[in-house]
Parts: C-alpha cells; structure tokens; sequence
C-alpha cells in the first residue's frame, strides 16, 4: 500500500520528465554522437567482419556544415551546434537532479505516512 500517494505521482511525473529530458539531450550531445559512433564502428568490425563506415548522424553534420556558402555560414552552423551542446549538458545535468528528485519522492511516497 502506498502511503502517501500525491508524493508517489509526484515522483513518477518527475521520473518521465527526467527520462524524456536525458533522451533530448542525448539527441543533442556532440560528445554522445561521437561515443555512438565509435561504438557503432567497433560493433560493426568485431560482428560482422566488415569495415565500419562514417555513421550517418556524423557525416549529415558534415554535410550541413560543408553545404554552407561562405566560411560566415559554415561559422554560424557550427556556432549553432556548439550552442546546442552546451544547451543539451545543461538539460542532462537537470535530468539527473530530476532524477534524483524522482527517487526521493517516490520513496517518501511509499514509507512516509
């Protein structure tokens, strides 16, 4: 039985924003994309014995910034991703913080009567 259940939802609601929130940022991670992509290559050496590509997630960045007009172009594309990374930290250190939060709740929810 559940001893205080508004504590309860407040947590589980905490708990899905803090999911959703780390999975955005993720998204948006520069360091992320780079760590997947690595990944991506050793799974694809070690399992299927052929030689791993560029992923398309790197190289459609490439591509956007390389597709850029003049040098002031590509600067503002990369500025852009750049802002994003540091948007997408941000929002990952929240995420844990709500996460965190989520566990307390949760557990004041269920023992604190």
């Amino acid at each position: 039985m559940i001893a205080s259940p508004t504590l309860f939802v407040i947590g589980l609601v905490l708990l899905v924003v803090a999911v959703l929130l780390l999975n955005w940022a993720s998204s948006r991670n520069l360091k992320d994309v780079a760590i997947g992509a690595a990944l991506g290559a050793a799974w694809t050496l070690l399992w299927r014995r052929q030689r791993p590509g560029i992923p398309e997630e790197v190289t459609s960045r490439y591509d956007e910034v390389r597709s850029q007009d003049s040098h002031l172009d590509r600067a503002k594309v990369v500025a852009g991703y750049a802002a994003k990374h540091f948007i997408a930290q941000l929002a990952s250190l929240a995420g844990l913080i709500l996460f965190a939060l989520a566990l307390v709740f949760g557990a004041l929810g269920l023992f604190w009567r």
